[in-house]
């Protein structure tokens, strides 16, 4: 016996069960990946609202997770096509804290905030494929075949990205943190 036809509110409800239960995970990859709060809450505004106008031809069977980053993720694509018709530079408007170490004096917290600047700009700096495939897998968590599934590439294209954005890094690191180092050995009372 086939299921009956879905009334309008079974779909509203269903949709709302997969709202309530990705909601945040997309919210915190939007604004991984803009750097701007308010940038952040329209892509999150727009990926569910296209969501909802889609979800009824969506297959019964669909993982919810990866469609929705998906449709994120393209979003996210568009907005930085339209930052770099602009081009604006990307800066967080308020740095990241460095994982589970709380800095204890004034020159730690500078010292964590300018890190976490110079990583963010980094991050900012890569390639679009290369900056979500980093925030997909390092951040986010997620299997490298979904992260191929939401840039439409293979899961060795994932892993090259994710190699490739971490090398850029690490070389934009070395160079900052080198430029540092030799900034203090000559004047050692700065």
């Amino acid at each position: 016996m086939a299921a009956p036809p879905e009334q309008p509110g079974n779909t509203a409800r269903a949709f709302g069960a997969i709202v309530d239960l990705h909601q945040r995970s997309i919210y915190r990859y939007l604004v991984r990946c803009t750097g701007k709060d308010d940038d952040a809450q329209e892509l999150f505004q727009e990926t569910f609202l296209r969501a909802y106008r889609a979800y009824a031809d969506l297959p019964a069977d669909a993982n919810h997770r990866a469609w929705l980053f998906r449709i994120a993720t393209n979003l996210v694509k568009n907005y930085i096509r339209g930052q770099q018709r602009y081009r604006k530079v990307f800066v967080a408007d308020t740095p990241l804290p460095a994982p589970g170490v709380q800095p204890t004096t004034p020159e730690q917290t500078f010292h964590s905030q300018e890190t976490a600047h110079i990583l963010l700009n980094a991050l900012g700096a890569l390639p679009f494929r290369q900056r979500t495939a980093l925030i997909q897998r390092q951040l986010e968590g997620r299997a490298y075949r979904e992260i191929a599934e939401n840039l439409d590439c293979s899961e060795d294209s994932a892993r090259a990205h994710v190699y490739q954005a971490l090398k850029k890094l690490r070389a934009d690191w070395q160079r900052v943190t080198t430029g540092e180092e030799r900034r203090c050995h000559a004047n050692p009372e700065a």
